[in-house]
């Protein structure tokens, strides 16, 4: 650049650059493809070479190129975009190259830079500009930035010099005009400015964004194709392109060129080829469980339900959205919308991509209120029944490939109403009665994906309407949610979403709203007493199970809130105070002791009866208060949906009586408060129970257990003696049989997937704790202890023999000298009881011992040393 005269120190005499420029342009040539070859090398070079390189390249071309100063010769681009430069001539004299060096000194003699040279050079550049483009692509922000101020330094000096390569230079910034850093599309936008200022002034030339124009339909054609077969940096900088024309027509352009059908069907087309969908990821697997949204949200965080086929990074996802944006902003609305639902009926197989472009488009600011009814077209349609209830399920008549779509394409409707509630505020309350049910039915849907959508688009809703959560704006709506839901479900056949919306109902409900549920419960309640409703039992029995885990929810909610209320509530002056009336009590119940035989003082036993008779009043007031007290609302409807589902657990349809027993599990947790209540339905529960533990599933029993435990846990040992009678003999017999089966049966194998290890492991994992709820006795102890003892074996399963050690230490902690005993048993060993005080002295006790290693030994010596730790430390404290 120094020899030159380009570079950033330089003279700035016309004089001298222009007889530099003279001795320059017989090397221009060389110069000009030699420095280009060096801009365009690989990244390994390091961004520094090639951004001295392009600078060095557009100094020196701007230098010979410059135009000379004419008085009222301001370039005209119709000439500019057609330039005819006769070639009958030689001007660059390239006939004197084959001459030698003599042609070389007469070149150099009689070359100049003549108009003629000019044109004859700048046809010649023309062929290294396109190039240049590969350079918006370049991953340094400073090479992409010095392009911009190259291309800008020729256009401002050698636009008139350099006429061929005026449109491609201005293709560049258009490019540069949308670079994601501020630096680079700050200067390109600068120049486009000058460049459409400078022939603005020139009235015999038409605006720049009409020259263009033609240009922007030619990308239109190419652009589907360039998308498909490029990689990511290519197609950034191809989205880049196309949106800086977009932002160059601006809002007094754009309408104009979408005026035009076939211009704005190519635009469309084009959009669509690009955003592509890919649905063969999208998973069909049905949640049955009652969803928690936290999950589901992070499960589609991590698997995305919108992927494309031919875009894979997300800046490009964001240039087309910014695309889509752009035609909002600029282009009109109006027009926009009815060329998608046109081509969405011409084109049915592209539905999903012209539904996303639809909502990246609308997707601007709420400016003009007139558009409210185009809003309301776009919800109408979205929400028709032939579009919002699509086949979800793989079926003889829809394939895995068209439920994947349908999945998509409900997710994009969702959106769209998100987006629309964002957009216009609380004008959407226009909207909020023909949408809220749809929404909260795809909320509460089985489907992950669109669980996840549905329930973003309500908190949007809730966020739009000025609603704190979710929660407030079911509150607020629950009346008009009742009518559609009490409605459904007398058809529950022909609705099976209704239960989806009950299920999220519930989900966020309060105690404010239980007088609604109520009345959902109540019309399921007398129509599963009918006998002609058998067929939607499955269904009933699904809205009596989400309502009891809702009622058990807010149930232990309440408890919480209270508990904590009551921690914050006292005061620690008053537990102080009330610690010394403790002691001051004791204190004085242990003087009374000691004093004499007869009672103590004659005072002190007059005070005494009185005591005690106040002591009956109040026990007796108290049983008068018990008895009037009525059960809350919640244990009513519980009571009821309880004995309902009694009459379900004889059933042979498995999944109503799995229903039936999860049911009935939640209910009896939220009764145990209410004995007088909960006593009846155990009573009424036994006997269907006991018979399910005689089924040949594994399955069935296993839930039945369950709800044993959960009896246990309720009812304490009121079910005792009918559990030893009733119960035990059939899980004897099957851990008995099943002990055989998995016996040497490795952990991590086939067996550990069967529903019978499944049952082992329940059994074995809550016999303790249930043995301790029903209060057994040593030879009840014993005979558990008993049962399970196969289950020592070091050659059964890992998993069981961990759960069977388990179930010994928790009867142990009941009782562990039932268990030492049955340990010793067991296995031949010597064991020592540490003396637990000096005053004992330890006891050694010999067991016959033989001389086969015991199978057992491992095992019993981990629940021994469990024992004796135990008590050492009981003693100690």
């Amino acid at each position: 650049m120094v020899l030159c005269q380009v570079h950033d120190q330089v003279d700035d005499d016309i004089v001298l650059r222009a007889q530099v420029a003279d001795v320059i342009m017989l090397f221009l040539p060389g110069i000009a493809s030699g420095l280009q070859e060096i801009t365009l090398g690989s990244d390994i070079q390091g961004h520094k070479v090639t951004m001295m390189a392009l600078r060095a390249w557009s100094r020196i071309i701007s230098l010979v190129m410059e135009d000379i100063p004419q008085e009222e010769n301001i370039p005209s681009l119709d000439a500019v975009c057609h330039v005819n430069i006769s070639n009958s001539s030689d001007p660059l004299k390239c006939s004197l190259h084959a001459k030698g060096v003599a042609g070389m000194k007469e070149l150099m003699q009689t070359a100049t830079r003549s108009q003629n040279w000019l044109d004859a050079a700048a046809i010649k550049l023309n062929v290294l500009i396109p190039s240049l483009r590969e350079l918006t692509q370049h991953s340094h922000f400073k090479v992409r930035k010095e392009l911009a101020e190259s291309v800008r330094l020729l256009l401002n000096k050698c636009s008139r010099n350099m006429k061929p390569s005026f449109t491609e230079l201005v293709e560049i910034l258009i490019s540069l005009s949308e670079d994601e850093v501020e630096e680079v599309n700050k200067i390109a936008k600068q120049a486009l400015n000058d460049v459409n200022e400078k022939c603005t002034a020139n009235q015999n030339s038409r605006p720049l964004i009409e020259l263009l124009e033609e240009n922007f339909y030619k990308l239109l054609t190419k652009l589907p194709r360039i998308i498909r077969g490029s990689d990511d940096a290519a197609q950034l900088s191809h989205l880049n392109h196309l949106a800086g024309y977009l932002r160059l027509f601006g809002k007094q352009r754009l309408p104009q060129v979408i005026s035009s059908i076939a211009h704005l069907r190519r635009l469309l087309l084009a959009l669509v080829y690009v955003a592509e969908l890919n649905c063969s990821n999208v998973s069909l697997l049905e949640d049955v469980a009652i969803k928690h949204h936290d999950d589901a949200m992070q499960y589609a965080t991590m698997h995305p339900w919108k992927e494309f086929k031919f875009i894979r990074e997300s800046s490009v996802e964001d240039k087309l959205t910014y695309v889509c944006k752009y035609l909002g902003e600029f282009g009109n609305l109006s027009i926009l919308v009815d060329a998608i639902q046109e081509l969405i009926l011409d084109m049915p197989q592209y539905k999903k991509e012209l539904t996303l472009l639809l909502n990246w488009i609308i997707n601007v600011p709420f400016e003009d209120p007139t558009t409210l009814s185009l809003y309301k077209t776009i919800v109408d349609n979205y929400i028709s029944p032939d579009s919002w209830y699509l086949p979800l399920a793989v079926t003889q008549n829809v394939s895995l490939r068209e439920a994947q779509s349908n999945i998509v394409q409900c997710g994009l409707f969702l959106e769209g109403l998100s987006i629309i509630a964002q957009r216009v505020g609380e004008e959407y309350h226009r909207f909020l009665l023909k949408t809220l049910y749809l929404v909260i039915e795809r909320a509460g849907s089985g489907y992950s994906v669109l669980s996840m959508i549905g329930f973003q688009t309500l908190q949007q809703i809730a966020k739009t309407l000025r609603y704190a959560t979710v929660t407030d704006l079911l509150q607020a709506n629950i009346d008009y949610l009742s009518y559609h839901v009490t409605l459904k479900l007398r058809r529950v056949e022909r609705n099976p979403g209704v239960l989806d919306v009950v299920a999220l109902i519930m989900k966020y409900s309060t105690m404010d709203v239980l007088p609604c549920l109520k009345d959902f419960v109540e019309d399921v309640l007398r129509q599963s007493a009918a006998n002609f409703q058998q067929k939607n039992s499955y269904s009933f029995l699904k809205v009596f199970h989400i309502f009891a885990v809702c009622i058990r929810r807010l149930t232990l909610n309440e408890q919480i809130k209270t508990s904590v209320e009551e921690e914050i509530s006292e005061d620690p002056s008053e537990i102080v105070i009330r610690a010394i009336q403790e002691y001051y009590q004791a204190k004085r119940i242990s003087e009374r002791i000691e004093d004499d035989d007869l009672g103590g003082k004659p005072e002190d036993i007059l005070e005494e009866l009185k005591n005690k008779a106040d002591l009956d009043n109040e026990v007796q007031e108290y049983l008068e208060d018990e008895k009037k007290a009525e059960p809350p609302l919640s244990i009513n409807m519980i009571k009821e949906i309880s004995k309902r589902c009694l009459h379900f657990l004889p059933s042979k349809d498995l999944a109503r009586v799995l229903l039936a027993m999860d049911t009935l599990k939640e209910s009896l947790h939220i009764l145990s408060d209410w004995e007088n209540e909960l006593l009846p339905i155990v009573h009424e529960l036994w006997h269907p129970l006991v018979d399910r533990f005689k089924d040949p599933n594994p399955l069935v029993i296993n839930r039945a257990w369950q709800l044993l435990i959960t009896l246990a846990d309720v009812s304490k040992d009121f079910i005792r003696s009918r559990t030893l009678k009733q119960v035990l003999p059939s899980i004897s017999n099957f851990l008995k049989n099943s002990s055989k089966e998995s016996y040497n049966q490795k952990s991590g194998g086939v067996y550990e997937f069967s529903q019978a290890y499944k049952l082992q492991k329940e059994l074995l994992s809550q016999l303790g704790r249930t043995a301790n709820n029903l209060q057994l006795q040593e030879r009840e102890l014993w005979n558990l202890l008993d049962i399970a003892q196969p289950y020592l074996s070091v050659k059964q399963n890992k998993s069981l023999q961990e759960c069977c050690i388990t179930m010994y230490k928790d009867i142990a902690d009941y009782d562990a000298d039932i268990v030492w005993v049955k340990c010793l048993r067991i296995c031949n060993t010597t064991s020592t009881i540490e003396a637990p005080d000096d005053r004992f002295q330890t006891i050694n006790l010999q067991v016959a011992s033989t001389n086969i290693q015991s199978e057992y030994q491992k095992n019993v010596e981990t629940i021994i040393t469990y024992i004796q730790d135990k008590t050492i430390g009981v003693s100690r404290q």
